[in-house]
């Protein structure tokens, strides 16, 4: 009789309640529903330009501020632990106090608090902002979710999904092309400082997010549960497992993407000896290769399921990570070829993220289910960096690099098979708040 209560608060409605699933197919509700897609396409894209400036300035940061690779990727470890937190409760706030407005206060914050890395004068600020940064970053992707999720049609929920999170490539591009110019026009010791400031651009463009905005779904019958409530219904026992294997699947997604991305302008710098221009070109050859990646992640999870693809990305991945660091470049094209190759496999694994996670929990603590884990994911993830830079100094970046990734890709394809196949999941029942 417990457990039956405790399904039902999920699952079961009264005989009267609307139909969740009945989107009225009229002019007010297509226009919502373009206006969610651009909604959660800007907020990540816009979090993906604020949050890849510091793995670009890194090496200017270390010099300019007298700091070792350690600490620099210490101070990469903090900010995204402090993501785990701000994720877990941004998105149970939204649960709470609705997907629109919490997107809204996390984009603001994260601009505001990128802004403010361009002050820091020491190793002590730049923890302080940059785990604060974490703290609003960590938050926008499950409420971006969540909100998006629950508009998608279950037939192209992979392809929707994959297009909001290829909007961080355009994100990642647009800061690299403003490192470019930025360090192009004044001293490095300066430049990172200017290049932060323009992380304030994204606290605009929250104008544009806000207006004609609405939830997909509403508080109905239910009061909505505080967000210590909506975690703590994560470790019932209908969802115990569940949420434990979704972590678990996130801390490899993860720590294989960063142990790749935070150090990869540092290792094209420091082994490949690329200076700004070179650097330059090459991230942007693999943020192309990255936004063709998710985008056609997405039409394979629609097609052949979402444990198959996933699979299919990591081994992806593991190969094309391997490729470049190993092969032997005898010209720019191969080096070209390659990292479009790892730009391509790391983000085809990302893309089925937000598909495979929002069909995993009821839509009362979404929210709170796909920031829990996402975000405890990355945090625990967030390790790796601060690992590699310390296995760097006796192995070297490359050989580091290469066995964090692919021991933490095998780990996420392990627990991915402990959940169940999803595609085609009709997420937004009767009844369902």
């Amino acid at each position: 009789m417990k457990q039956s209560q405790s399904l039902s608060l999920d699952h079961t409605a009264p005989a009267h309640a609307p139909e969740a699933t009945a989107a009225p197919a009229d002019h007010a509700h297509t226009t919502r529903y373009r206006k969610v897609i651009v909604a959660s396409a800007l907020g990540w894209g816009l979090d993906g330009f604020d949050h890849t400036m510091f793995a670009l300035a890194l090496g200017a940061i270390l010099t300019s501020l007298q700091l070792s690779i350690g600490l620099g990727g210490t101070i990469s470890t903090a900010s995204l632990v402090a993501s785990a937190v701000g994720g877990m409760f941004g998105g149970a706030l939204a649960d709470r106090y609705g997907r629109v407005r919490v997107l809204v206060w996390v984009v603001l914050g994260f601009s505001v608090t990128t802004a403010l890395t361009a002050t820091a004068q020491n190793a002590t600020q730049l923890v302080v902002w940059r785990t604060l940064e974490g703290l609003c970053f960590g938050a926008e992707w499950p409420v971006g979710v969540a909100l998006l999720s629950e508009y998608a049609k279950a037939e192209s929920r992979g392809r929707l999904m994959a297009f909001m999170q290829s909007a961080y490539s355009i994100g990642w591009a647009a800061s690299t092309i403003a490192y470019y110019f930025v360090f192009s026009f004044a001293p490095a010791h300066d430049a990172w400082r200017w290049l932060f400031v323009l992380g304030l651009l994204p606290a605009i463009a929250i104008f544009i997010i806000r207006r004609g905005m609405r939830d997909r779904v509403a508080t109905g019958e239910h009061k909505p549960l505080n967000p210590f409530q909506g975690i703590a219904r994560l470790f019932h026992r209908d969802l115990r497992r569940t949420t434990l294997s979704s972590t678990l699947f996130l801390v490899g997604a993860h720590g294989n993407y960063y142990a790749i991305v935070s150090f990869l302008p540092l290792y094209l710098a420091t082994e490949r000896g690329l200076h700004v221009a070179g650097t330059t070109t090459f991230m942007l050859v693999q943020i192309v290769g990255g936004f063709i990646g998710y985008n056609s992640s997405g039409w394979f999870h629609d097609r052949f399921g979402r444990r198959p693809t996933q699979t299919g990305a990591f081994a992806f991945a593991i190969a094309s990570i391997v490729a470049f660091l190993y092969t032997p470049v005898q010209s720019l094209a191969l080096g070209y070829v390659l990292v479009f190759l790892v730009g391509m496999s790391i983000s085809s694994v990302a893309g089925g993220l937000g598909a495979i996670l929002s069909e995993q929990f009821p839509t009362r603590i979404r929210g709170a289910g796909v920031g829990f884990t996402y975000n405890v994911g990355r945090g625990i993830a967030a390790f790796g960096p601060m690992l590699i830079g310390f296995m760097a100094s006796r192995y070297g970046l490359g050989w580091s690099m290469m066995v964090v990734g692919i021991c933490l890709a095998l780990l996420s394809t392990a627990a991915l098979w402990t959940l169940p196949e999803t595609r085609g999941k009709q997420i937004i029942h009767s009844g369902e708040v």
